[in-house]
């Protein structure tokens, strides 16, 4: 009986000292006293002491050549911004395994430029080297220097310019550039023809430009008055692509007297077998007036910059007049109010 009494004791002594624990564990979780500790700055200091790593030539693990140049780096750092060398030095490929890596086709110094914007987030844009820089981030698919050559260039947009950098976005595939270079070209119709790009305009181009209903233009005369420009810049090698342009025109639009004075007598396009169909679709519109819904197709639709302004003036509140208006402009589908 005393031994049973004892065991017993000894029992409910290690569950007290349990239980004891137990409450001990839970008011240190519970502790006001207890707290988490993030360092702000963590992800700073770190890249920094990376880049400090990197000048120093210390626990690099790669380098990339290029010609004769050879830029030292860390494959984690390379690949925590890049997903071009984060697919190349993760999936098996044999540069995984290799300590040199040669890079074809890529400018030394962007890349360089491009490196140092892994270890420090900060990169200079310039004017005379942002597309370079545009095309060797696009490349390596470091996203976020590519977006910001994008808006650096869209803020540079100019009559003078924007011909080019709507070819230029359209070979890297930048299609917020494109779309707003596009754009830019087409509301300054009138001033980028007075410019030497675009004498250098391809035909496809052009024909995709002037295709638009959304050109900035007084009136079909000028475009006319365009395309004629382009055309006598090289003649002989350019007289190919006049029909695929002049259907792109709206030549039923045109006054007739200009139809005739300015393109049925021209020699750049009386001499082509489409050009003279189109010539005479036009003469059709105006002489044939009654059946101008046969004619109906996109040569016929105005431009949203000849169509001008709708305007509803006046009205009736109650029993009195009231003063007011409504104008709706249709280039731009912006409705006022007064």
């Amino acid at each position: 009986m005393a031994e049973e009494k004892t065991s017993v004791e000894a029992i409910e002594v290690m569950n007290a000292s349990s239980d004891e624990s137990v409450a001990s564990m839970q008011d240190a979780v519970e502790s006001p006293q207890d707290e988490s500790f993030r360092c702000s700055d963590h992800a700073e200091r770190s890249l920094q002491r990376m880049e400090f790593c990197l000048q120093n030539l210390q626990l690099t693990d790669i380098v990339l050549c290029v010609g004769d140049h050879r830029i030292p780096a860390h494959r984690l750092v390379l690949s925590a911004c890049s997903e071009y060398f984060e697919a190349m030095f993760s999936n098996g490929l044999k540069e995984s395994f290799q300590t040199e890596v040669v890079l074809q086709d890529i400018d030394p110094d962007c890349l360089q430029e491009l490196v140092h914007y892994c270890y420090t987030g900060c990169l200079d844009l310039k004017e005379d080297t942002v597309e370079l820089m545009l095309a060797t981030s696009s490349l390596l698919q470091i996203t976020q220097v590519t977006d910001a050559c994008s808006k650096f260039l869209e803020k540079r947009l100019d009559p003078s310019n924007c011909i080019g950098i709507t070819l230029f976005a359209d070979t890297q595939s930048c299609l917020s550039l494109l779309e707003k270079a596009h754009n830019f070209t087409t509301e300054h119709f009138m001033e980028v023809v007075g410019n030497q790009e675009f004498l250098q305009l391809d035909a496809e181009t052009f024909a995709k430009l002037i295709a638009s209903d959304d050109l900035n233009v007084p009136n079909e005369e000028d475009v006319v008055n365009a395309l004629i420009t382009w055309l006598k810049f090289s003649p002989d090698a350019r007289k190919e692509h006049v029909s695929k342009l002049l259907e792109n025109v709206k030549l039923p639009l045109l006054p007739p007297s200009f139809v005739v004075d300015r393109i049925e007598s021209n020699p750049l396009f009386n001499e082509d077998p489409k050009c003279k169909e189109l010539i005479m679709e036009a003469m059709k519109f105006h002489l044939l007036p009654e059946r101008k819904n046969t004619f109906s197709s996109a040569r016929t639709r105005p431009r949203k910059s000849t169509v001008g302004t709708l305007c509803a003036v006046g009205g009736i509140d109650s029993s009195k007049g009231t003063e007011s208006w409504h104008s709706f402009l249709y280039a731009t589908s912006l409705l006022a109010f007064e």
